[in-house]
């Protein structure tokens, strides 16, 4: 009977071990287990111009893993604000928070509270992008510094809609030469557009270097520039009505007309054109007599510029404060930049040109980039805080025909605007002469 019962508590024991050992290995091979945490400290810088504020609200700190495409929010506690040295303090310590090691992207949203409570709140966000979250060789945890500003709302012209990648031809071809931009006034005022500028960054979401000089703080890399006919402020041959639209296209054209492409739009009612002068007789522009010409300041192409059709760069408008020789001329506004090439032990500095306008200069912006792939910041967070999508994947079959729209609210009756794109606008059907209601 002993023997018995002797066997029976060894075969338990082997059972149990057997599950132990069992549950080991499977840790081993589970990759969710295996994924290491780490812990990260948070810092944030508030805008110098502050005045008169008590605290910070209601915050928020979304970690984007960048290679996984995951993301994660944390809620953190009220930061009350504090006098240093007469002075409003502009750095603030977070609560640390734990996140799986990787590349991130972070942003912050708070609401800031005013002494004066008849004034209204204001939004603030802060980021830090490519932030590669892993503990030193010294085992010290990584830190995250999150530069904040306030939103950049705009109540006068914004860009309602654009659209960089027209419908397939009947025959399934790719159509280039309708591409347009809608600018709608926002305001509850008459606007004038004369010299209302569109500009196209230089730099390119897919392409991320280390670009030195880094101006994009104070200033946006730029690779187009063309503007309305006439002085802001001066002239008033342009006015745009509240809740009114301006169409700025590529070629003011009939591209429906049957030796073009019926898929498209009549654009030839279009309010004005870019009209490029090209150095290739092969790559020549089309010009309708009776529709305005932009007035181009400048160009890295050599013929026609047409913007990225898969939605790989930034748009900004706006009025230029100096005369079209001083800003093509000005060494200001020359932006010669490079980034150093390394491939193994091979290196190379690279040059390149552009020009660069102030962002001071800019009433508005959109950053467009693939969906959940946005990798670094063209512009400054300032002008724009999101991006908004023409292709979910690279090189989107589906993007022909597509536009980005701002959202209409129907409350307000106004075109929303949060300065952040991503919010703002929606992938829709493009339609160069939609009714927003």
């Amino acid at each position: 009977m002993k023997m018995k019962k002797l066997f029976y508590y060894s075969m338990l024991m082997f059972a149990v071990m057997t599950a132990i050992t069992s549950c080991s290995d499977d840790d081993k091979n589970d990759p969710v287990k295996q994924i290491k945490q780490t812990k990260v400290g948070l810092e944030m810088t508030i805008p110098q111009e502050l005045s008169g504020v008590t605290q910070l609200k209601d915050i928020q700190v979304k970690f984007y893993n960048v290679t996984t495409g995951r993301d994660v929010t944390f809620n953190q506690k009220d930061v009350e604000f504090e006098l240093e040295g007469g002075k409003l303090k502009t750095t603030y310590r977070l609560d640390s928070v734990k996140v799986a090691e990787g590349l991130y992207n972070i942003d912050l949203d708070g609401t800031i509270v005013f002494a004066d409570t008849k004034k209204a709140t204001r939004k603030l966000h802060a980021t830090a992008m490519n932030l590669n979250l892993v503990p030193s060789a010294a085992g010290i945890d990584p830190s995250a510094k999150l530069e904040g500003f306030l939103a950049n709302v705009s109540n006068g012209f914004v860009i309602s809609e654009i659209c960089v990648s027209g419908p397939l031809t009947p025959k399934g071809k790719q159509y280039i030469g309708d591409a347009y931009f809608r600018i709608t006034n926002r305001s509850d005022e008459t606007l004038y557009a004369d010299g209302l500028f569109i500009a196209e960054s230089e730099f390119n979401q897919m392409l991320q270097q280390d670009y030195k000089p880094d101006v994009r703080s104070t200033y946006m890399p730029i690779d187009y520039l063309t503007r309305v006919p006439g002085t802001h402020g001066v002239d008033k041959k342009y006015p745009v009505k509240p809740g009114e639209s301006i169409l700025i296209c590529d070629n003011a054209i009939n591209h429906k007309d049957k030796d073009h492409n019926p898929n498209s739009w009549d654009l030839s009612k279009a309010n004005f054109e870019w009209y490029d002068e090209s150095t290739n007789p092969a790559f020549t522009d089309i010009d309708n007599p009776n529709v305005e010409n932009m007035i181009r300041l400048f160009t890295t192409s050599l013929t026609i510029w047409i913007p990225h059709n898969r939605g790989f760069k930034s748009y900004a408008i706006g009025f230029l404060t100096v005369d079209d020789n001083t800003f093509t001329t000005k060494e200001e506004y020359k932006y010669d930049y490079s980034y150093t090439f390394v491939s193994g032990s091979y290196k190379k500095e690279m040059n390149f040109n552009a020009m660069k306008i102030p962002n001071t200069w800019i009433i508005d912006a959109v950053n467009l980039a693939i969906k959940d792939q946005k990798k670094w910041d063209l512009i400054a967070p300032s002008l724009d805080y999101g991006y908004t999508w023409v292709c979910e994947v690279d090189r989107d079959k589906n993007r022909y025909g597509k536009a980005v729209r701002r959202k209409f609210n129907a409350t307000t009756k106004k075109l929303q605007d949060t300065n952040d794109s991503g919010d703002d606008f929606e992938r829709v059907e493009a339609d160069p002469f939609h009714v927003f209601k």
